[in-house]
């Protein structure tokens, strides 16, 4: 029973998310908030991942479930009700540990058919099974025993912003559905690329031409949604980001005019990393945690215990690394790309802060911008504390300096290929080829195909922004350590299980500085040139 509720009131904390919460069911959100909090208070037992059997999820059964809750709510039976509903959240839960566990092993060598067809099978349905879960919670707010639920279970307005008219309707079913099918051809495609034959034929027009798809549907699904832009649409729906796109272009700009003066200046004082053995990162990662303790130590335990990683090496992996929490299991998974060198530190450091922040919240419900900041401070808070990382310290600094010059480009092109009313690939090449020029980033190896080895901006629209003003609020745990050891550490491992969705709203919750505060980029290129000139 246990399990029923941890799922169900996860996933109705994140639908608090999704949608807008009105004042009077503010409530019911810190009743979920509180009930979360009480039925995660034991640690589970650890399931290893070698005993986790991938079965392809029945979507007859989960639509057939759903029918079942539909027809349940209905009558006047709550407990009747909500064993439905535990059931269909059970079922709905396997359907993304599933599309999970499909992406993991299919992530570990692109050359096996059954996984590429299983995960292409869990990404292209995941559109019509999110169409469920919002159909589920319409029926409940139908229901006569509404107000039963609410009061015994979900809290007062909680089905507020529930009805018959439902955003999910065919026509953006049918939208998502393509962009997916789209999304797994890039895969299809990246593999083809990544391959021996494909390195000497590949032509990287097809993965372009695929961004191009991919920009015209998601125009078309912010359109159906009633919202003026894709990046409006993706901040709100998928993001949370309580700033607005005015904040992020002006912030942009201010990376422009502020950091790029010392960005090849601070890779000057960089030397090459050094080649390590797979093995390495993760001996340096088993170090760092051991000298963190606490919570950090324990997940870190939980997760060599229950080997719930993959740092193998392979010609044929995906070249990406990434962290996925698998609900049904109720555990975080880390996935390791490796470079060979001692980059991998840094790399399994960042997914193993993820990782950190699903385990201590039973699977995170916070924003990307929230998320990526536990992944970037891990980083830090790694090198603080390694007794041998000063070389690497200096490869992270200007490797953070990087991250906000290269993803501001990266942003913006994101931003303005959402703009182009008709694209084309030749519109994508000289957008891309023109930001890198306007942020004095064109080399020797540049190349304006460059953008089609990016795979967020296939898999994960929007997504890196959140890479830029997370890490500053990383770089600015870094500086509490610096100044007082223990104090960026204690603030860190009080916050991983946070419930706060929203960046700038968890900044003032943990007393740090807005990336957007005035003052702040020149404080952080002080930061850097501070850094190098002790260095």
């Amino acid at each position: 029973m246990k399990k029923y509720c941890v799922s169900l009131i996860a996933l109705l904390l994140a639908l608090c998310l999704v949608f807008p919460v009105p004042a009077q069911a503010q409530g019911a959100l810190e009743l979920l908030t509180d009930l979360f909090s009480q039925f995660t208070q034991d640690t589970a037992p650890v399931i290893p991942y070698s005993e986790m059997e991938y079965v392809r999820p029945d979507l007859e059964q989960l639509q057939s479930l759903l029918d079942e809750v539909c027809r349940r709510a209905e009558g006047e039976d709550v407990s009747h009700i909500l064993d439905g509903v535990f059931e269909f959240y059970d079922a709905y839960d396997w359907f993304f540990t599933a599309s999970a566990l499909a992406q993991i092993r299919y992530s570990a060598d692109l050359t096996d058919s059954y996984w590429e067809e299983e995960n292409n099978f869990c990404t292209v349905n995941t559109p019509a099974v999110q169409q469920m879960l919002e159909q589920l919670n319409a029926a409940l707010s139908e229901s006569p025993c509404r107000e039963k639920l609410e009061k015994r279970f979900f809290g007062d307005g909680f089905f507020d912003g529930y009805g018959a008219e439902s955003f999910w309707d065919d026509e953006l079913v049918t939208l998502m559905e393509r962009e997916s099918q789209l999304v797994s051809q890039y895969y299809t495609q990246y593999r083809q690329m990544t391959s021996f034959l494909g390195s000497l034929f590949f032509r990287p027009t097809h993965l372009a031409q695929t961004l191009v798809e991919l920009i015209q549907v998601r125009n078309q699904i912010a359109a159906c949604m009633g919202c003026d832009s894709y990046e409006a649409f993706a901040n709100d729906f998928y993001y949370y980001r309580d700033y607005d796109p005015e904040d992020m272009a002006a912030y942009l700009e201010g990376i422009r005019d502020t950091l790029v003066p010392l960005y090849y200046q601070a890779w000057e004082q960089v030397n090459a990393l050094e080649d390590c053995e797979p093995d390495w990162a993760m001996d340096y990662l088993r170090q760092a945690a051991q000298a963190m303790g606490g919570t950090i130590q324990e997940s870190f335990q939980r997760m060599e215990e229950g080997g719930l990683y993959d740092n193998d090496v392979g010609p044929h992996r995906f070249n990406s690394s990434f962290e996925v929490y698998l609900t049904s299991y109720q555990e975080p998974f880390l996935f390791l790309s490796s470079t060979g060198t001692t980059y991998d530190a840094l790399d399994i450091a960042h997914e193993f802060g993820h990782f950190c922040n699903d385990d201590a919240s039973w699977g995170s419900i916070v924003g990307m911008d929230v998320s990526e900041i536990f992944s970037q401070g891990m980083e830090y808070l790694t090198l603080s504390c390694h007794p041998e990382a000063q070389e690497l310290l200096r490869y992270k600094m200007a490797d953070s300096l990087s991250t906000y010059v290269e993803q501001a480009c990266y942003a913006r092109f994101e931003q303005e290929m959402y703009q182009l009313t008709e694209p084309s690939v030749d519109d994508l090449c000289g957008l891309y080829e023109q930001i890198f020029e306007e942020y004095g980033l064109v080399d020797e190896y540049f190349s304006p195909w460059d953008f089609v080895t990016t795979p967020h901006f296939y898999t994960s629209p929007m997504y890196v922004f959140s890479y830029i003003v997370s890490n500053d609020a990383a770089l600015q745990l870094y500086q509490m350590e610096c100044d007082e050891p223990g104090q960026g550490l204690r603030l860190y491992q009080r916050s991983l299980d946070t419930q706060q969705p929203y960046f700038l709203a968890f900044l003032e919750e943990a007393g740090l500085e807005s990336p957007f505060a005035p003052g702040r980029l020149e404080e952080v290129a002080e930061t850097f040139c501070q850094f190098f000139a002790a260095a």
